[in-house]
């Protein structure tokens, strides 16, 4: 029986899922430690609405007793629910009574819902019917098992071709992968679409290799999951295409036959059948859990269409540096920086390995990695091609390059030096591992040596660096909840309020956009993000970063990603305390191609910190157009981020804290030195430019 048992134990099977089953359970200890992502919102609501409608028929929460934040519901961050006097009922905070069935079935389009409706599933089982897990944690759970589901699957694939130790290699490359393993506790869309998409594409290899219309079958139900979550299954096809060409090629060749054809088509009637079927299987699937294709599915589906073709197209400014001969070098470059170097060397070998593959008569396998990870790649890079934020959106290949490291490494345990190669393997396997968890939980704002880490990435400005998609706002709430008083105020000067969910808050905590209320200081707690995007420049966040000190700064190697701020006089610079008015020395209105401009000139170069200009309502026109531009010289001119067309702050707050209104245009500036203004609204006969009398507001002591 002793030796029974250590067979088992040393069986491939048994050794390969080792990684696997860690990476769940070292997974599910480590949830509360990420927060959500800013698209949660969203997708959890939908998912509950359309579980609701699935469940019980119902197309609103009318039957549900009201949401009441208490402290059973509100500001417990860890992994189990806390258990609370009386139980009850349990509703989800995402089960919104606006956000009902009602109107995602007539406004949803985007990404389909299969995603969340799991992720709904997921919390209705965990939190809401068994009470074991919170409600955030339970729809992360879904997101962790998937990416189980993947290492799983790329573990057993590669081991099938490979042999154990590289299966072993490629499953921690894939388990241990920064990105993958931080998003794989709270990212909705891209760690489950690139799981559905990685077992799709490998059952299908297997399927076509092994002639098993079952394993077909599973792809096509897998590839339905991931059309389900987003359309990146699309190109898939580009992969599969060439590679089934190529096998059919070396199966026919040299000795191509009529006979040699019917026959291998003979003995895989159940195999064609299955693809026949493979479509349907694919799009039922999603028809069947997306009601909003119920009501008008061509007209929804062109919807849908139209909403990718908007996302995917156009290059952002930010990426302009990285544009040769019209392809994005960017997502290349990123994945370069934001592997760890023991993986990106094991990668390249195995790049590198078609020698070694075409002699050993394993060209299949190579070729099929080959076009999973570059087509992954290229279809980013493809001139006018969007892509922001940085890779997540084609997560799909991490699992492609896990394999390929899986290839490195059995071509460098073919070498003479086998001993030497596996010691280095291992020890950049634990070197991988340790960079990853020294920056826990923090992994997906990774970058490495050839940039010198994050601080290097900071200091060269790579466009994303620090985004944790959201994740980090937990660390400013912990932080919240514990130092904040009774009854604090709570507001975010860029982000929207579903950025953070209210239950992560303590119950007695006032959390809304509105109170944001800038130069007024009201005492409200800003958090905010910190890292390199376009609206780190907008006035809301310049406000706080610029005027205030911050009360808490959360770093990760010594570069902020996330600060608090407490807008009072206690904590505004002792520069920012004062403002003065500043008479213009001249204004004019002169002439342009659109229509006319205000320009003023201050006589000498101020810090101002506000515009105001009195003017008309009637008899002229509000534009939806216009900037502001600053000049020192009246040569160069540097146009402001914020547009002229509606207020710089958030709703609700423009008349009350900046006057704001029909008659009053209001511009604040963060301190910004400068001597000329231009206010020019791109329009003719402008009510901003009829009957006007300015005032320029600027800082007493200059810094």
């Amino acid at each position: 029986m002793f030796r029974k048992f250590r067979q088992i134990l040393i069986s491939p099977h048994f050794l390969i899922l080792i990684v696997p089953v860690l990476f769940l359970i070292i997974g599910i200890a480590t949830i509360p430690d990420y927060g959500i992502n800013w698209d949660s919102f969203v997708h959890f609501s939908r998912g509950q609405s359309y579980l609701n409608f699935f469940l019980t028929g119902k197309k609103n929460y009318n039957d549900f007793p009201p949401l009441v934040y208490s402290n059973c519901n509100s500001g417990n961050l860890g992994l189990l629910l806390p258990s609370c006097p009386g139980g009850g009922f349990r509703r989800s905070y995402y089960q919104n009574d606006y956000y009902n069935y009602e109107f995602w079935v007539v406004n949803d389009s985007g990404h389909p819902p299969v995603n969340d409706i799991l992720a709904a599933l997921s919390n209705y089982l965990f939190y809401q019917k068994l009470g074991i897990l919170g409600d955030n944690v339970s729809h992360h759970l879904f997101i962790l098992f998937t990416s189980f589901l993947l290492i799983i699957g790329i573990a057993y694939f590669v081991c099938q071709e490979l042999g154990t130790f590289p299966a072993i290699v490629s499953s921690i490359v894939l388990a241990s992968y920064p990105l993958f393993f931080s998003e794989s506790h709270f990212n909705i869309k891209d760690p489950p679409e690139a799981s559905f998409f990685g077992l799709a594409i490998m059952f299908f290899y297997l399927g076509v290799v092994k002639n098993k219309w079952k394993f077909i079958l599973i792809s096509s139900i897998a590839a339905g999951l991931a059309l389900g979550t987003k359309l990146n299954i699309i190109f898939a096809a580009v992969i599969v295409v060439p590679w089934i060409v190529f096998y059919l090629i070396n199966k026919f060749s040299p000795n191509f036959s009529i006979t040699k054809v019917a026959q291998f088509l003979n003995d895989r009637r159940m195999l064609l059948l299955s693809f026949v079927v493979y479509l349907p299987i694919s799009l039922g699937i999603v028809y069947i859990f997306w009601p909003y294709l119920w009501q008008d599915p061509a007209r929804n589906t062109f919807n849908i269409l139209g909403y990718y073709t908007q996302i995917g197209i156009g290059t952002p400014a930010e990426m302009s540096k990285y544009i040769l001969y019209g392809w994005n070098i960017y997502p290349a470059y990123w994945i370069s920086v934001t592997t760890t170097l023991p993986v990106l060397v094991l990668s390249v070998v195995g790049i590198l390995s078609f020698w070694l593959f075409a002699r050993l008569r394993k060209m299949e396998f190579y070729l099929f990695a080959i076009l999973w990870l570059f087509v992954s790649i290229v279809r980013v890079s493809w001139p006018n091609a969007d892509i922001y934020g940085g890779v997540r959106q084609i997560m799909e290949y991490v699992p492609a390059l896990a394999i390929l490291s899986g290839v490195g490494t059995y071509t460098l345990l073919r070498f003479r030096f086998r001993k030497v190669s596996l010691a280095l393997i291992v020890v950049g396997l634990f070197f991988s591992i340790f960079e990853m968890v020294k920056i826990h939980p923090n992994e997906n704002i990774y970058f490495n040596q050839l940039v010198g880490g994050l601080k290097g990435a900071q200091l060269k400005n790579i466009p994303y660096w620090g985004n944790t998609y959201g994740s980090v706002y937990l660390q400013g709430v912990k932080w919240i909840n514990e130092n904040s008083e009774i009854e604090a105020k709570i507001a975010l000067p860029l982000g929207v309020m579903s950025n953070i969910s209210r239950t992560m808050f303590r119950s007695d905590l006032h959390y809304s956009k509105p109170n944001w209320s800038g130069p007024n200081r009201e005492g409200e707690y800003g958090i905010e993000m910190y890292f390199e995007w376009p609206m780190k420049y907008w006035y809301s966040f310049q406000y706080y970063d610029k005027y205030l000190e911050p009360v808490y700064v959360y770093s990760v190697d010594g570069v902020p990603i996330l600060k608090v701020w407490k807008n009072d006089m206690e904590h505004t610079k002792s520069i920012f305390k004062e403002e003065i008015s500043y008479l213009p020395k001249f204004t004019s209105i002169d002439k342009n191609i659109l229509g006319s401009a205000l320009n003023i000139d201050l006589g000498k170069n101020v810090f101002i910190t506000k515009l105001v200009v009195h003017h008309a309502k009637n008899g002229c026109q509000n534009g939806s157009l216009g900037y502001i531009a600053l000049s020192s010289d009246k040569k160069v001119w540097q146009q402001q981020i914020d547009p002229i067309t509606s207020p710089q702050v958030a709703p609700n707050v423009d008349e009350k804290i900046i006057g704001w209104n029909d008659t009053n245009f209001v511009y604040l500036f963060a301190g910004k030195n400068t001597r000329y203004i231009m206010l020019d609204p791109q329009i003719e006969n402008s009510c901003l430019l009829k009957n006007f009398e300015v005032n320029v507001y600027g800082l007493k002591t200059l810094p």
